[in-house]
């Protein structure tokens, strides 16, 4: 940068110093012009102080020539004459501007539209010492401006580098702890860098999700664990005493043993469920379908179970509503929620399904005025893993993935599911098909 800086001041420097003997050219042309419109002549008389300036301060000479092309004016040879006019100045003495280290221009004298003559200016072909001592001070300046900048930098560069280098190795050191599952570590975000603060924040807010991962996977694995050894604790013994001869085999305890084994039949298949609608490369048949004919036919299906739990359930789907949905699809997001609602719903209670046509989408809703749920559990509501209440979900039985596998098959129809909910007030699920 410095080099740049250096060569563009000379450059610059030395464009100033043509651009300024070019003036001082034409205003020596110029004003010979006007002394031959007044006098009738060329005379030099009028510009000896200006002349001798020129010559004595910046070595610049002029030769005039008439019209014949005789030299009547050579201003390096102006000594005694002019020192005779300009008596307060010393004489410049005879300079040799016929030598190599002077270069020349030529400018016409023009009056009226006639050329009386020609002026030849003189000037040297490097720079002045004056020139050049301006130059030797400008560039001592520069070198240590120059000096001053790198040492700036190098301190900078170190500062920051130091900065850089331990938020990086905060941050190498917390990638390696998560290798080696040490998920409680935190990378402090005070590096001063913007970049190497988000990406210690992200390093940050991903140990907390894998934290949060594995204490739901726990959470899971107890739970599973749990929801199969009730089942199996009781097939055992029911089976064991049955071989020891303790019970017979009668139609209550097979009854029994079936409802056990039916209960985990339904466990696997809601993880089989729940795998399968996760799937990225989950194939739909999307087709268009009446909503009415499909929400009928889930009616007829549910009500005796509604029915015989007490609860009261209605329909409403305005007609001629066409869904484009994978038909066996919308069938299972139909069928968990509403099991849903028939699960959390107390007897008396009231469950209604919604069908209206919004636009160009589809929107329907489920609504029931049963137990309802807290704002930690909305807030957790599509984790695949997340149990509410321990009691409700023994209660009620189940892994409580219903709602994880309804907003997988909602992604893969690029709809929408909202759920809103109050404690002890119930709980209404609104999706959105378009």
């Amino acid at each position: 940068m410095g080099v740049a800086i250096y060569f563009g001041v000379q450059e610059t420097f030395q464009e100033y110093l043509i651009n300024k003997r070019e003036g001082q050219i034409k205003q020596v042309v110029m004003e010979l012009e006007n002394t031959y419109e007044l006098e009738g002549d060329i005379t030099v008389e009028p510009l000896w102080m200006m002349l001798h300036h020129y010559g004595f301060q910046e070595q610049l000479f002029f030769h005039v020539f008439n019209r014949n092309g005789e030299l009547i004016i050579d201003t390096a040879q102006m000594n005694n004459g002019m020192g005779q006019h300009m008596m307060s100045s010393p004489p410049m003495g005879s300079v040799n501007i016929e030598s190599d280290i002077f270069d020349y221009i030529e400018h016409p004298l023009v009056v009226n539209g006639e050329q009386i003559g020609v002026v030849k200016a003189f000037f040297p072909s490097a720079f002045l010492q004056g020139d050049v001592d301006f130059l030797t001070q400008f560039n001592k300046y520069l070198i240590g401006a120059v000096i001053i900048m790198i040492i700036v930098s190098l301190i900078l560069s170190f500062i920051f580098s130091k900065r850089l280098t331990t938020g990086l190795k905060g941050i190498a050191n917390a990638t390696g702890a998560l290798r080696n599952h040490q998920l409680d570590i935190q990378v402090k975000a005070d590096s001063k860098v913007e970049e190497i603060d988000e990406l210690a924040k992200g390093i940050n807010e991903l140990a907390a999700s894998l934290k949060e991962g594995e204490r739901l996977r726990k959470q899971f694995t107890s739970d599973l664990a749990h929801e199969l050894r009730t089942p199996l604790t009781t097939l055992r013994s029911q089976l064991e005493s049955i071989q020891d001869g303790i019970f017979y085999p009668t139609k209550e305890r097979l009854d029994q043993c079936h409802h056990e084994l039916m209960r985990l039949v339904r466990l696997v298949n809601e993880m089989e469920e729940l795998h399968a609608a996760e799937n990225p490369r989950i194939r739909l048949n999307l087709e268009q379908h009446n909503a009415k004919e499909t929400i009928h036919s889930l009616y007829d299906r549910f009500q005796p179970m509604f029915k015989q739990k007490g609860i009261n359930l209605k329909i409403k789907v305005d007609e001629d509503i066409q869904i484009r949905a994978d038909r066996d699809r919308f069938i299972q997001i139909m069928t968990n929620l509403l099991n849903n609602a028939l699960k959390f719903t107390e007897s008396s209670g009231e469950v209604q399904v919604l069908v209206e046509q919004i636009g160009e989408g589809v929107y329907i809703s489920v609504k029931d005025n049963g137990i309802g749920m807290t704002e930690e559990e909305l807030n957790h509501i599509f984790e695949r893993f997340y149990r509410g209440e321990k009691s409700r979900n023994r209660k009620t039985g189940g892994l409580g993935i219903g709602l994880s596998i309804v907003k997988a098959l909602m992604d893969a129809h690029r709809g929408e599911i909202y759920v809103d909910s109050k404690k002890g007030r119930g709980t209404t699920v609104t999706i959105f098909f378009y």
